[in-house]
Parts: C-alpha cells; sequence; structure tokens
C-alpha cells in the first residue's frame, strides 16, 4: 500500500476497494462470454463447397476435376496445426471454394495418445451421425482444442457446439476407424509429425512440396497455379 493510500479515510479506501474488485469481476466475466462467443461461432459456409471422401475415407473439400490436392496430415490438439489452420482457412476460402484445388484433411494423432484419438474419433462420428457436418466439426474441434486443454469435458462441449447428442457421439467413437486409416496412409507416408502438407496432381500419389513440411499460403498458391488451377 503506498503512502498516498494509507493516508486516505478508512471509507474511502473501502470504495476504491470496491471498484477494484467489481472492475475485476468484470473482466472475469467478459473473457467468460468472449470465450463461449467463439465457441458459437462457425463462419465457413462448407454447404457451398463440394464435398466428398477418397476411397479409404479420407475427407476432402473441392471439385473432383481440380488439377491439385493439398494434403495436410494433422492433429486437432496440435498447437502448431492449431496456428496453421488460418494458413488453410484462406486456401479454402481462395482456391477450394473457387474450384482451383482440393483440400484433404488426414488425422494424424501425435500430441496425446487417447485424447488425440478421441478428437479424431468426434469428427468422424459428427459425419456419421449428420452427413456433411465434418468441416464444421473439423473447425469446432480446433476451437476448443486451442481454447482449453482437451479434456473428458471437451467431449461434452464438442456435442453443444454441434448441436448432438453427446450419449450418440460417444457410443459412435467405439466403431469410428477413419482415424486409423489415416495413420496408415501417413506411414506409408513417413510422416511423424504435424502438421505435414503433401500435395497430389490429379488423380495420383502424394508428394512432399519442394516449400517443406508446413508451406506458407504463398507458397500453396504457387503449387496451384503451376497446376493450371
Amino acid at each position: 500500500m503506498t503512502q498516498k493510500t494509507k493516508n486516505m479515510p478508512q471509507r474511502n479506501r473501502l470504495i476504491l476497494g470496491g471498484i477494484i474488485v467489481a472492475a475485476v469481476i468484470v473482466a472475469v466475466i467478459f473473457v467468460v462470454l468472449s470465450s463461449q462467443s467463439s465457441f458459437s461461432e462457425l463462419t465457413t459456409d462448407y454447404s457451398k463447397i463440394t464435398q466428398a471422401r477418397q476411397d479409404d475415407g479420407g475427407f476432402v473439400l473441392g471439385e473432383p476435376d481440380a488439377p491439385i490436392t493439398v494434403v495436410a496430415f494433422e492433429d486437432f490438439l496440435c498447437g502448431h496445426c492449431q496456428r496453421y489452420k488460418a494458413t488453410t482457412e484462406k486456401f479454402i476460402d481462395q482456391f477450394v471454394a473457387t474450384g482451383r484445388a482440393r483440400f484433404e484433411y488426414r488425422m494424424l494423432p501425435v500430441v496425446h495418445a487417447g485424447y488425440s484419438r478421441l478428437a479424431g474419433q468426434l469428427a468422424e462420428c459428427a459425419e456419421t451421425l449428420r452427413p456433411g457436418s465434418f468441416w464444421n466439426a473439423h473447425d469446432a474441434l480446433f476451437q476448443i482444442a486451442s481454447a482449453r486443454s482437451f479434456s473428458d469435458a471437451s467431449s461434452r462441449t464438442f456435442a453443444e457446439m454441434m448441436n448432438m447428442s453427446y450419449t450418440e457421439l460417444l457410443e459412435c467413437t467405439q466403431d469410428a476407424v477413419q482415424i486409423d486409416k489415416d495413420i496408415q496412409l501417413a506411414n506409408q507416408y513417413q510422416v511423424t509429425g504435424t502438421p505435414t502438407v503433401f500435395v497430389s496432381y490429379g488423380n495420383g500419389p502424394l508428394q512432399r512440396t519442394r516449400f517443406g513440411q508446413q508451406p506458407n499460403f504463398d507458397q500453396l498458391a504457387i503449387l496451384v497455379q503451376e497446376a493450371g488451377g
């Protein structure tokens, strides 16, 4: 306590203390409400973009005749993946939604053996229970994982965000195996970290990019242009 504060009448000190406490409470409420608001705002309208699945079940956005597919191996719980999402969002908006490229998401659990796998299973089960909802689930899981540590409670948060039955989602995860298929593909191409980006031209095999494991947006744009997109 400063000398000036010590010299204040007790009544004034109580008033000042009350003001400070009230300010702290307001700040806490603002942070909580802001966090809740961010959970409810899934802004990308995936209904306007063609959605499909590869022969092994991999999730793909974009027109089937696009000359290039960008394939990202990611973990919803991976901090680098959460930051890289800004790049993939911009890529989807400028190249996938316009028919110039496709984007394929592969789930590779590297952060936590249990929760990383659960997040991938929840994404698949959202699609199982409500066809066409995988990409919204993809965004929701990234929001949850980036806002707080993923835990058992995160499954319920996810169900609320997706307006789905928590019980049905958990039951579905018992049979969700797409993440195992994605792991097999990752092993085939010796992918060990996330995010790792490959490209595929036409219906050809996956290829590593000359820009390394995590090409930025401008580098992805170069690859699309070179492919004729």
